[in-house]
């Protein structure tokens, strides 16, 4: 396994804030921090480590024109069903627009700033992360697919202990808590995605969409990874 720093993000919005989980051999370090348009991703922790790759459960970008669904979301049954169909739908949108808004800034502004690699693209810069979305509970269907995903509103202790103990079984630890938040397995997890595409060559096993395309004039990505072991 991959002694490297990762970062995986449990992505809110602008006007809220995002769970962070770093991972360096099977150790996690939970961390907070609210993103922006100047602050797209957290800061490292460990003055002395370069971050490998970040994932973020945040939508990376919309679906090609014509379609009102990525094939992302359906092939890792993602709950953004509907997406607009360009950034001027945003003002009006309803569902989940806090996190499509920030997800869409995001990535966004990591290519065009060239401080992150969005997995599929071609980046030429070197020495850079990769960035990739991910989708926890996914990234669980992958890992446990026999075990029952208890509903995070209804079930969320629940579903931090019952995962949180399947995390331990497989190696994983986190000296900061006994039993991390919701929120903080969702991070986990995210972590695990990234993790898992810097464990090997080429994209891991459980990795579905289409790749992304780059709609300069809608300054948006079309498409695109959900990446997951």
């Amino acid at each position: 396994m991959t002694s490297v720093l990762v970062s995986g993000i449990d992505t809110g919005s602008f006007s809220s804030p995002s769970y962070v989980a770093w991972l360096q051999n099977r150790t996690f370090v939970l961390d907070l921090y609210q993103p922006s348009p100047d602050r797209l991703l957290p800061e490292t922790p460990f003055a002395d480590l370069a971050v490998s790759a970040y994932a973020l459960d945040a939508p990376q970008g919309l679906a090609e024109p014509g379609r009102k669904r990525r094939h992302a979301d359906e092939q890792a049954q993602t709950p953004t069903r509907v997406l607009p169909r360009d950034r001027n739908a945003l003002p009006e949108w309803k569902l989940y627009r806090g996190l499509i808004e920030a997800g869409l800034d995001i990535f966004w502004g990591i290519q065009e700033r060239g401080v992150g690699c969005v997995v599929g693209l071609d980046c030429s810069l070197p020495k850079i992360p990769f960035v990739m979305e991910t989708y926890p509970r996914y990234v669980l269907r992958r890992l446990f697919p026999a075990v029952r995903i208890p509903s995070k509103r209804k079930e969320g202790a629940e579903y931090a202990r019952v995962f949180w103990s399947k995390l331990r079984n497989l190696g994983y630890r986190c000296e900061s808590v006994r039993t991390p938040s919701v929120d903080q397995v969702d991070a986990m997890l995210c972590a695990i995605a990234a993790e898992s595409l810097v464990s090997q060559t080429g994209l891991p096993a459980g990795t579905v969409g289409e790749p992304p395309r780059l709609d300069r004039p809608g300054r948006v990505i079309r498409e695109g990874y959900i990446v997951a072991p």
